[in-house]
C-alpha cells in the first residue's frame, strides 16, 4: 500500500512537532507567564520565605505607638529624566506605586508620593517630608531604597532576556509628629523579585511588623503555611 503525499507530509509534520515539543519541555517552565491574583499572592508568600528579613525599632518607640499607624504616605523613587521617562523608568517608583495598592488592600489609608512632592519645596529633608505628610493626614511616611538586580528568562526557542528585578529593600518608617525614625525594615531576596511581587511581600511584612515588631516574619509565615 502506498501512502499519499498528503499523509506522508502530515506524518513528517507530526513527528517533527512532537520532537520539537519534547525538546522544549525543559524551557517551558522558564517562560514568563502573566500571574493571576491568586498566583501572585502565593508568589509573594514564597518570595518572603526566600528572603532575609530584619527590623529594628528605634529606642523609645512603643508597640502601642506602631499599632496606631493606619494612614501612611509612600515616598519611594522619583520621576526618571531619561528614557523610559516618568515613574515607569525608575524601579523604586514602580515598587512604591505598587506598594500603595497593596497596603490599600490590607486596610491602610495610603497617600502617594506625588502629593508629598507638591507640598514639599526646595529639597526633601526628613522634616519637610514629615510636615507634608502631616498636612495630608498621614501618621507615618514610608521611604527608603530599592536595589535592582538582573534575572535572565528564556522563551520557547531558548532565547534569553534580562529582566530588572528587586534584589533588596530598605524601608524607613518615619513618624510625622516628631519627624523621627520609628522603625527600619530590610528585606534581602535570595532570588530577585518582580516589582509587583516584591511590593506585595513588603506590604505583608510592614503590616506584620507594625502590629508586633517582635515577631519573626519568616517563621510566622512558615507556621501559617504549615497550619
Amino acid at each position: 500500500m502506498t501512502l499519499s503525499k498528503n499523509k506522508i507530509s502530515f506524518s513528517i509534520f507530526s513527528i517533527l512537532f512532537l520532537f520539537f515539543l519534547h525538546g522544549c519541555v525543559q524551557t517551558l517552565s522558564l517562560i514568563t507567564i502573566p500571574v493571576t491574583v491568586a498566583q501572585l499572592g502565593a508568589t509573594a508568600y514564597q518570595s518572603i520565605e526566600k528572603a532575609d528579613i530584619d527590623a529594628a525599632v528605634t529606642s523609645g518607640v512603643t508597640k502601642k505607638e506602631l499599632n496606631k499607624i493606619q494612614n501612611v504616605a509612600i515616598f519611594l523613587g522619583q520621576e526618571n529624566t531619561e528614557p523610559p521617562f516618568g515613574r515607569i523608568g525608575d524601579l523604586g517608583a514602580v515598587v512604591g506605586d505598587n506598594l500603595c495598592v497593596e497596603l490599600t488592600k490590607l486596610g491602610f489609608k495610603v497617600y502617594e508620593g506625588s502629593k508629598l512632592r507638591k507640598l514639599t519645596k526646595a529639597g526633601y529633608s526628613t522634616k519637610k517630608i514629615a510636615n507634608a505628610g502631616k498636612k495630608l493626614g498621614a501618621q507615618a511616611i514610608v521611604t527608603g531604597n530599592i536595589t535592582a538586580g538582573q534575572n535572565r528568562s528564556f522563551g520557547m526557542l531558548g532565547i534569553g532576556r534580562m529582566n530588572t528585578v528587586v534584589q533588596s529593600v530598605s524601608m524607613k518608617i518615619i513618624g510625622v509628629r516628631k519627624a523621627n525614625t520609628l522603625m527600619i525594615i530590610t528585606i534581602n531576596y535570595k532570588i530577585g523579585q518582580n516589582p509587583r511581587v516584591a511590593a506585595e511581600g513588603m506590604a505583608m511584612v510592614l503590616k506584620t511588623k507594625l502590629e508586633d515588631p517582635t515577631l519573626n516574619v519568616e517563621e510566622l509565615f512558615k507556621k501559617e503555611k504549615i497550619g
